[in-house]
């Protein structure tokens, strides 16, 4: 029998949790669930529960009473994007990035950027519903907003690729050069791309130059085509 699937952030064995109001409304009213029934649970790290509701007029609980093995592997992709100016396209991407398994989203200001803010609130609400829909456990750390050319001195990640549409500098296919096994950091830009010295600096930084094809793709398919290029090479 499928159990509905929820996430707390607190979730952890024998621990009780308090749903928010919003959740506890949806729970107890939307799906008209009791006390005593069971639901599974995922903290956003990896852990998966199986917990018991207690429903008291508006106030919504659940007690954890045992771990489950969970499936789901920690993704180690690190997906730096220039947001996009129709918000509606960045919470697009950010809910099927969280389908495909993602660990971490940078938000990155570029020279040819179109949006200079965005809402971090919006986009974690869009990646929690997206985490409940595809029952996934890893919930991605989405970063604040911040400048390219900073960014690229603090990624840690094994390998690093910037993608971008400029002829006159070298690049490899994404495809034939992702490495297994190892973190990996892909970096997308505007709708503009990115500036000669942005490139160049990636590069300097260690970042490799890269292709995602011969066609010219908007700012969320493109970096929704690189996620979904390294989730096939990562799959078991």
């Amino acid at each position: 029998m499928s159990t509905t699937f929820f996430y707390h952030p607190l979730a952890a064995l024998n621990a009780q949790v308090e749903f928010d109001s919003a959740e506890a409304t949806h729970i107890s009213k939307a799906l008209r669930m009791k006390s005593g029934d069971v639901i599974e649970l995922t903290n956003g790290q990896g852990g998966l529960f199986l917990a018991e509701l207690d429903i008291v007029k508006h106030r919504v609980s659940a007690t954890i009473r045992e771990k489950k093995m969970a499936l789901d592997i920690q993704p180690q992709l690190h997906l730096g994007v220039a947001p996009t100016k129709n918000a509606d396209r960045m919470e697009w991407l950010v809910e099927k990035a969280v389908e495909i398994g993602i660990g971490q989203i940078s938000l990155l200001s570029c020279a040819h950027s179109e949006r200079s803010r965005i809402s971090l609130d919006r986009l974690n609400r869009v990646a929690v519903a997206a985490l409940k829909q595809s029952q996934r456990t890893y919930l991605p750390l989405i970063h604040e907003l911040q400048e390219f050319q900073a960014w690229i001195g603090l990624v840690g990640s094994d390998h690093r690729y910037i993608a971008h549409c400029m002829d006159n500098i070298p690049r490899e296919s994404l495809k034939h050069v992702l490495m297994a096994d190892e973190s990996v950091c892909i970096a997308i830009g505007p709708e503009g791309d990115f500036d000669d010295r942005e490139v160049q600096a990636a590069m300097s930084a260690g970042f490799k130059s890269v292709s995602l094809g011969s066609a010219r793709l908007r700012t969320e398919t493109a970096a929704l085509a690189a996620i979904h290029t390294y989730s096939l090479h990562h799959q078991k």
